[in-house]
């Protein structure tokens, strides 16, 4: 469970959930009540873009475009490790996925820190209404597909296609070229904010209080008021109908039960490994009973579907995963900096930085080709060479009182991997690691950086 639904477990999380019982512990995630530990918001609101975007953000645009990505990615690493929101954080990454936005293209370094915190963040456990409307008036989304091209007599199609292929309905779900023309013309006209032809003003994008949608701007006389029709939703739009046009499509699209289809799979494929028709129906169903809720739909995934062995397939961690729940596993301590997201870029997963608009890949194909970045990561983080991330291998040994190395093996493999050291799985691993040991004793290294390495070695496995 603390595997799929939170980033890994930390040490006392098992036996936390054991002891409420998981229903409950799903609930009061799904609930996202919980009040979060004063650390986590310290850490993150020390960070200088954080600051600037709750208390000075017209200088946003005074960043380094490196300290921009650098610094949100910075937050998202925090937030992982050490947030009690777990379900929360991992639906931030699933959705930042969903509406991804490419961070080096044109000042989308700039925007990609609003879309994050404006945008995805506060509608990751609501209705997937609101988040496609926040997505489809952001100013980063909008920049990223072009839609700043969007006119009259001369419709870019950027938007609308990924709108139906990779947010809605899905790749293959029936709808044609027509469809993807006329949504577009619908989205004639949708901007953003600018200053001059080339700056973006960021300053008000962040500093807009009472606009429900800031920084997007609607200009009537770039839109295509003529009649418009949509052959896959059925739907007719009658001249002059401004920007209600696009208003139309985005209720028809989030309604309609292919796309309920859609976000159900996905979801699935995230915290189950695979795509179990029955469990897709009910997470499909339950969204539309209640009004595209996303917990509504992943109750089912959550609940019927993580504990039954027939619906539940392993899943490889791609790199953010396996990075940040190592570092749960062993309680870092971790300012989520650049040391630390260089071993990300190096094993493939830099965030904000997928050029194309669907996002990380979800296969274990597209992992497994190297595993040489995760091997080097492990054996950095143990052995106390990534800048700002420290842990002490000494506390769990002094915790649990092992003394010898049977012990101190038997301490980490538990710790890390949550198994028992005894248990089929793992007994050839700790077979290994008791040998490994020994052939390092044999060449007199020392005991700290023998069990250094062998933590590596776990976390590796």
């Amino acid at each position: 469970l603390l595997n799929r639904v939170a980033f890994g477990a930390k040490p006392g999380d098992v036996a936390r959930v054991a002891q409420m019982g998981t229903k409950n512990w799903l609930e009061e995630q799904l609930a996202d009540t919980l009040p979060e530990d004063p650390i986590v918001n310290w850490r993150v609101n020390s960070i200088d873009l954080q600051e600037r975007v709750r208390s000075a953000p017209d200088t946003a645009n005074d960043v380094d475009n490196a300290q921009l990505v650098a610094e949100t990615l910075q937050a998202a690493i925090l937030r992982a490790v050490y947030s009690r929101h777990q379900l929360r954080e991992t639906l931030a990454d699933f959705w930042t996925n969903h509406f991804n936005i490419y961070a080096l293209k044109n000042n989308e370094r700039e925007l990609v820190a609003i879309d994050t915190e404006q945008v995805i963040r506060p509608h990751t456990l609501g209705k997937f209404r609101d988040l496609l409307l926040a997505s489809a008036h952001s100013p980063a989304m909008l920049s990223y597909l072009d839609n700043q091209q969007n006119k009259k007599g001369v419709a870019n199609e950027n938007y609308a296609r990924e709108l139906l292929e990779l947010h809605t309905l899905g790749v293959k779900s029936g709808y044609t070229q027509k469809d993807i023309q006329e949504v577009a013309r619908c989205f004639t006209g949708w901007r953003l904010k600018t200053t001059g032809d080339i700056r973006y003003d960021v300053g008000s994008v962040l500093a807009s209080t009472k606009d429900p949608h800031p920084g997007f701007l609607y200009d009537p006389t770039l839109h295509d008021d003529g009649a418009k029709f949509i052959p896959f939703l059925n739907l007719h739009l009658v001249p002059n109908g401004g920007k209600k046009d696009a208003d139309m499509v985005l209720e028809r699209l989030v309604t309609h039960e292919t796309t309920a289809m859609f976000l159900s799979r996905k979801l699935c494929r995230r915290y189950l490994g695979h795509v179990p028709p029955e469990i897709v129906t009910r997470a499909s169903n339950a969204y539309l009973k209640n009004d595209t809720d996303i917990c509504a739909m992943l109750r089912p995934i959550l609940l019927d579907g993580v504990f039954d062995p027939t619906r539940n397939r392993p899943i490889f961690k791609r790199p953010l995963d396996f990075t940040v729940s190592a570092l749960r596993a062993v309680s870092a301590d971790t300012d989520g900096g650049e040391a630390l997201q260089k071993h990300l870029s190096s094993m493939g997963q830099a965030l904000y930085q997928w050029p194309m608009p669907d996002g990380f890949p979800e296969k274990a194909a597209a992992w497994t080709g190297s595993l040489l970045g995760r091997w080097n990561f492990a054996l950095a983080l143990t052995g106390q060479q990534i800048g700002g991330t420290t842990i002490d291998l000494e506390a769990p040994f002094k915790a649990l009182k092992a003394q010898d190395d049977a012990d101190k093996v038997k301490t980490l493999v538990e710790m890390i991997l949550n198994v028992p050291a005894d248990s089929n799985e793992v007994r050839p691993l700790v077979a290994t690691l008791n040998n490994h040991i020994a052939q390092a004793k044999r060449s007199n290294l020392p005991e700290k950086s023998i069990f250094a390495e062998v933590a590596a070695l776990v976390i590796a496995s």
